[in-house]
């Protein structure tokens, strides 16, 4: 098994865990300095919320997502079960677990989800995104159909 130091381990579960604080801070630039440059990136698969196979598709999807009217209004992102996994002293997996919270009406648990086998790597900006997919937990589904949002 490949080695990164502790102070690497740190990071990036810190860029996990900004990665849904910028959400909810509806601070689309901040969720955006989480990634890798543009001309690095290698797409963000979302089941639900579409496919973005570019930067600028994944910037603005989050522009929207959180801005007004945006579905991440009024929600809390919470990541669990974090499980990084080194390839390399420069390339990590990681898999964790998401909870979203609806918090400005009712508090409750909307969805769940995992993000299985993000690509993270070093660089000479700390550690960043370059890759991610979210498997949205099929609840969500059956929620989203009582609330008549029905499948995208």
């Amino acid at each position: 098994m490949q080695k990164i130091t502790f102070d690497d381990f740190l990071e990036i579960q810190n860029l996990v865990t900004a990665y849904c604080i910028t959400t909810d801070n509806a601070d689309a630039d901040g969720f955006m300095a989480l990634w890798v440059e543009p001309q690095d990136f290698g797409g963000y698969e979302s089941g639900p919320f579409g496919s973005m196979k570019t930067w600028q598709e994944l910037y603005d999807f989050e522009k929207h997502h959180v801005g007004p009217g945006g579905v991440a209004n009024g929600k809390r992102h919470q990541s669990t079960n974090i499980h990084i996994r080194p390839i390399s002293s420069t390339e990590v997996r990681v898999t964790n677990d998401l909870v979203v919270l609806e918090v400005a009406d009712e508090p409750r648990v909307i969805a769940t989800g995992r993000y299985n086998d993000s690509l993270v790597v070093k660089t000479s900006k700390g550690w960043k995104f370059k890759k991610r997919t979210l498997n949205v937990d099929s609840g969500f589904f059956k929620l989203a159909e009582k609330m008549g949002m029905g499948r995208k």
